[in-house]
């Protein structure tokens, strides 16, 4: 069983950014990958009943008062290197940003462009077809219309939804939308403003190679908006690769 977890980022200088991420997680990975990133929070001292969210890396108003920003920077890169290299790559990213006039109506055209680039055919093994989508909290968006918007991909690439997609508002355990929040926020800000790059300082260009997990591994022209794969495993997508700032 897969499971896809799936966030939006914008910016509040450039109202008409809109950003989308996607984190793809095999569900025998996921267990390790909430535990790893749990007790980050935890040996931090980060109250966990405070959101943490990557708006909140560089502002001391915003999440847990106690814990001052140099520390906030340590803890997203102590997560981000759960999923660093090769050896333990286990979630698949894939970013999309846009020039939005409408957010409801833009975020769900995009979709089904984001869905279709990072789910692979579904494996033909029984209960291996079955696919879970976690979405962070949005008023603005009906379940039903986000259910609409993504079933088309779903049915192509032979995937079962199990049960219905799920909106969930954003807290300790939802470790899967704290990913997808994270990147796409680091993402996004790669693409506007450069300020929050230092927070990949001390990698070495090895980790950042495409088989690696932080390599941006190409920008696909689909009409608009552009779409930019950013996923940990390797793959075959290595043309134009663009990497995230963390030079």
């Amino acid at each position: 069983m897969k499971i896809i977890f799936i966030d939006e980022t914008s910016d509040s200088e450039k109202k008409e950014y809109l950003g989308i991420c996607c984190a793809l997680v095999d569900s025998h990975s996921y267990k390790a990958i909430k535990e790893a990133a749990q007790s980050i929070f935890v040996k931090s001292g980060w109250n966990t009943k405070v959101e943490f969210k990557g708006s909140t890396l560089f502002s001391i108003t915003k999440g847990d008062p106690q814990i001052l920003i140099d520390k906030r920077i340590e803890m997203a890169r102590d997560l981000i290197k759960l999923n660093i290299s090769k050896k333990l790559s286990r979630i698949k990213f894939i970013y999309c940003d846009l020039d939005c006039n409408n957010f409801k109506k833009d975020y769900l055209k995009c979709l089904p462009l984001v869905l279709e680039k990072l789910l692979p055919i579904a494996p033909k093994r029984a209960g291996k077809d079955l696919l879970v989508i976690h979405f962070d909290e949005n008023q603005s968006i009906r379940q039903d219309e986000l259910r609409a918007a993504v079933m088309k991909v779903i049915n192509k690439k032979g995937y079962t939804l199990l049960e219905d997609v799920i909106s969930s508002h954003s807290n300790f355990e939802t470790v899967g939308i704290l990913f997808a929040d994270l990147v796409g926020y680091l993402v996004g800000r790669r693409q506007i403003i450069s300020k929050d790059s230092d927070l990949f300082e001390g990698f070495t260009p090895e980790q950042l190679c495409p088989d690696a997990g932080l390599a941006a591994e190409r920008h696909y022209a689909v009409g608009s908006p552009i779409l930019r794969a950013w996923r940990g495993a390797g793959g075959d997508l290595s043309a134009q690769e663009v990497r995230l700032g963390i030079s």
